[in-house]
């Protein structure tokens, strides 16, 4: 789990509140509070997002946040966080930690980052060329992408400079001039990402946005901090000069840059865009670029701010990628963005951090704080998934609501069931009801939106799964570990998997991913049951009734359908799974579930979809309405 600690804002300059301008500093802190929510410190995302706190920790006047980022760091010294990651520089806590050793901000820090550097230069594992590259990475493949920069360079050059190691601080100005020179697009004078991820010396053909930051990154550094009278110098002055340039060709009248850079009809990226932006304010600071781009480095500062909540959320951030698909420029053009995504709150903490470096002090947004934000922008139909409580993974669309419990904490009241909370509106209301439930308003109560009155308890609710035994169910506890894969206004996609899971005669887990788009009232599971056995196996996929259902089984759609009244104050509900007709084996009933059974493979994934539609929404108001929707989905929906 995240590691947490408080900071505190200044409320006349709340980012929550209404005004011309808003404070960089209250974005800096804002935006690194949601980013502790949401990136574990301990993965390289948060790491990247702690060098830039680190900056801006060491700023006259935040003498107490610098004190509890080095006492976060210190944890990595005493083995409290352990690092996850290919490099051994995260060991030490990153390149935040050697920045802050070496500017003497603690001598806390000097010993865990001499440690890992040492380590590093004996240890981490070398490309053919010399580089340190990924663990993982596969040398009969020439293996390497861009990202190896940001994970060496910094970390070195700190290190290097510190310790008055001159071997140390070489071989970060050779890191950084190696990958442009391997991965260098010698049309566009950008970046591709990556080397070896599909075939042997083949380059991925993108330009994107994040791999470009990532360069950006090492290189501004290198020209911020290399020593004047390193013989490396000049190369890097010329290089970041050549690079920044062929990259400002392409920042649009936002001042930002797109997904893939070379293609202006992708998306806006804010990660890539917060990393450049922070390149382009080195590069002015350093005077390595003429004055005139002053104006684009604030006018990318001023629409960032769009993409940034009054909570400190940010979206439009690429998900995960490295090499999607064949790495081509349509790979990386609809890799999709994430709302929250771990990697969305370092590069705007880099950018705004070194914009009050430069003693920019408040920015005035080109449209308004949060103007593409969820948290901001709460009556616009989308799609969205969350995370809260500490338990609860939960999603929604224009036109339903679920939810899935998570942890040991809640096992003695739920287990796997997938609950429904019913929307009567197309707007995003997950966040609202938690907060009004925490304010002590439960959302078991219908204020005009909906409420949620499907108690399913350990059952299996709408659409959650059990093997099928001798007649009998065996579903497994709440999930073990979730990620939110997606969260776009269009489609959003989480996964889970459980662990804890007793069946008889087999050791069971199961991987979940759960999809679903806008305009449509249900959502598409595909499940892999993991064992060391590769056996078939039959599955119960479940609808939890209460005694008063109708149910349809119809075995020429593959299809269970119930239809269930709540009473006057709840309304009636429908349910229905969808399975695919090669894998239908039947239908059961026991402990208050109605079933439909599917053959299936261990090892093998399987698709099916489930759903709902409450009576007090606008398209469903009958059971005849709900029998008719769900036989002109199952036309619709694919088990591929």
């Amino acid at each position: 789990m995240p590691v947490l600690f408080a900071v505190v804002i200044n409320p006349a300059l709340s980012l929550g509140q209404k005004s011309k301008f808003v404070s960089t500093l209250d974005i800096t802190n804002s935006v690194f509070e949601k980013g502790l929510q949401h990136t574990d410190i301990d993965f390289y995302a948060g790491t990247l997002m702690m060098h830039g706190i680190s900056e801006f920790a060491v700023l006259q006047g935040n003498d107490e946040l610098l004190a509890r980022v080095v006492g976060l760091y210190e944890k990595f010294g005493t083995g409290e966080i352990k690092a996850k990651g290919n490099f051994i520089s995260y060991e030490a806590g990153g390149s935040g930690a050697a920045y802050l050793a070496y500017k003497s901000a603690s001598n806390k820090l000097d010993e865990q980052v001499s440690i890992a550097a040492d380590k590093m230069m004996r240890k981490q594992k070398r490309s053919p060329e010399g580089l340190m590259t990924a663990m993982s990475a596969n040398n009969e493949l020439h293996q390497v992408f861009i990202d190896m920069a940001f994970a060496v360079t910094p970390y070195l050059l700190y290190s290097g400079l510190k310790l008055g190691n001159q071997e140390y601080i070489d071989f970060a100005a050779f890191e950084t001039l190696g990958l442009f020179k391997i991965l260098k697009d010698e049309k566009t004078g950008l970046l591709h990402q990556a080397r070896g991820y599909n075939g042997l010396g083949n380059l991925t053909e993108d330009n994107w946005s994040r791999g470009n930051g990532w360069g950006a990154f090492a290189l501004a550094i290198l020209v911020r901090d290399l020593p004047g009278n390193h013989p490396k110098r000049t190369e890097v002055e010329a290089l970041a000069k050549q690079f920044f340039n062929a990259v400002f060709k392409f920042q649009n009248k936002e001042g930002l840059w797109h997904q893939e850079i070379s293609d202006p009809t992708s998306y806006v990226e804010t990660s890539g865009s917060g990393l450049l932006l922070y390149g382009q304010g080195i590069m002015l600071e350093q005077g390595l670029i003429d004055n005139e781009y002053m104006q684009h480095f604030k006018r990318g500062l001023q629409s960032l701010t769009s993409y940034i909540g009054s909570d400190g959320s940010v979206s439009h951030s690429c998900f995960s990628c490295l090499c999607p698909g064949k790495g081509t420029k349509q790979d990386y053009t609809s890799h999709p963005w994430v709302y929250n995504d771990p990697h969305a709150f370092g590069p705007v903490v880099l950018a705004f951090a070194q914009a009050a470096k430069m003693g920019i002090t408040n920015i005035k947004p080109a449209k308004e704080l949060g103007y593409y934000s969820i948290i901001d922008k709460p009556n616009v139909p989308r799609t969205y998934a969350t995370y809260a409580r500490g338990t609860d993974v939960s999603w929604e669309n224009d036109r339903i609501g679920f939810r899935v419990y998570g942890g040991p904490s809640v096992r003695n009241k739920v287990r796997s069931g997938i609950d429904i909370w019913a929307k009567s509106v197309g707007y995003p209301v997950l966040d609202k009801w938690y907060k009004l439930n925490a304010q002590g308003k439960d959302y078991h109560t219908d204020r005009g939106e909906g409420h949620d009155f499907y108690h399913m308890g350990k059952q299996l609710g709408c659409g959650a799964l059990a093997v099928w035994i001798d007649g009998k169910p065996y579903a497994s506890e709440t999930f073990d570990s979730y990620k939110i894969r997606q969260n776009q206004n269009d489609r959003v996609g989480v996964e889970l998997e459980y662990k804890t899971w007793n069946v008889p005669g087999l050791k069971i887990t199961e991987l979940k991913r759960i999809e679903m788009e806008q305009g449509t009232n249900f959502f598409k599971v595909t499940s892999t049951l993991k064992s060391d056995q590769d056996v078939d196996i039959t599955v119960a996929i479940g609808l939890t009734t209460y005694g008063k259902q109708e149910v349809q089984r119809d075995k020429k759609l593959s299809a269970l359908t119930v239809w269930e009244n709540f009473g006057s104050s709840h309304g009636s509900l429908g349910t229905a799974v969808l399975v695919a007709p090669a894998q239908f084996a039947g239908f059961a009933a026991a402990n208050g579930d109605e079933h439909i059974l599917v053959k299936v493979k261990t090892n093998v994934p399987f698709t099916y979809y489930a759903g709902a539609g409450w009576d007090k929404s606008t398209r469903i108001k009958k059971n005849i309405d709900w029998k008719t929707y769900v036989v002109n989905e199952s036309k619709k929906v694919k088990f591929s």
